[in-house]
């Protein structure tokens, strides 16, 4: 994988946004597992994730943890940058995915280079429309399909050489439901001869349909 920059990121932007954006951002190296956000959170800081993933997710009153949108490669936060800009605490979870390599700017800046500049408004606009679009899929899904169809789907679309690593909790997580549910559907396809399932791993055997 080439290595990605912040030039690369604003490849037509002028002189000035790209020396100011170097000069306002700060990097860091971030371990899976890693919490970044939390309802309630002050944003004194705007990510932008050069290597790795963030998973922002949300925590219901019955308990239930629903996935909202994931913070990759090339990407910034929504909500982060929405507290920010109207100086309101962070509503959601965020949590390292991956090991995450990267840059935060100080949320002063960050509303100096939103205002001053067309270049990073068109990209935290830009991060709006594609999150809040994937948050209608999410809802969709949550109203409209099955927990069984929603966990086939996520093993479809999960899966890197026919193996999923993650624990049956994130996968709950991921599609809106509880881990014992989860771990009831595996085990379904697993007796039906479509999965193996070991420690933090789910191997594909044959196509689900």
């Amino acid at each position: 994988m080439k290595e990605f920059t912040l030039e690369k990121l604003f490849p037509y932007a002028d002189k000035s946004f790209r020396e100011d954006l170097i000069s306002f951002s700060q990097p860091v190296s971030l371990k899976k597992g890693t919490m970044v956000g939390y309802p309630g959170a002050v944003c004194e800081l705007v990510p932008i994730v050069l290597e790795g993933s963030v998973k922002v997710y949300f925590i219901a009153e019955n308990g239930r943890e629903i996935f909202l949108y994931r913070i990759g490669r090339g990407e910034t936060c929504i909500l982060t940058n929405l507290s920010v800009l109207k100086k309101t605490p962070y509503p959601a979870y965020a949590v390292c995915e991956e090991d995450v390599l990267g840059y935060v700017i100080p949320a002063e800046k960050a509303n100096y280079l939103f205002e001053k500049y067309s270049y990073w408004r068109n990209f935290v606009l830009d991060m709006v429309v594609k999150n809040v679009y994937g948050l209608f899929l999410v809802l969709n899904e949550l109203i409209s399909k099955r927990v069984d169809r929603r966990l086939v789907e996520y093993i479809k679309n999960n899966a890197k050489g026919n193996v999923i690593k993650a624990t049956h909790e994130e996968i709950a997580r991921d599609i809106g439901t509880a881990r014992e549910v989860v771990s009831r559907l595996l085990k379904e396809l697993e007796r039906e001869g479509y999965l193996e399932i070991t420690r933090g791993e789910i191997r594909i055997l044959k196509p689900i349909p």
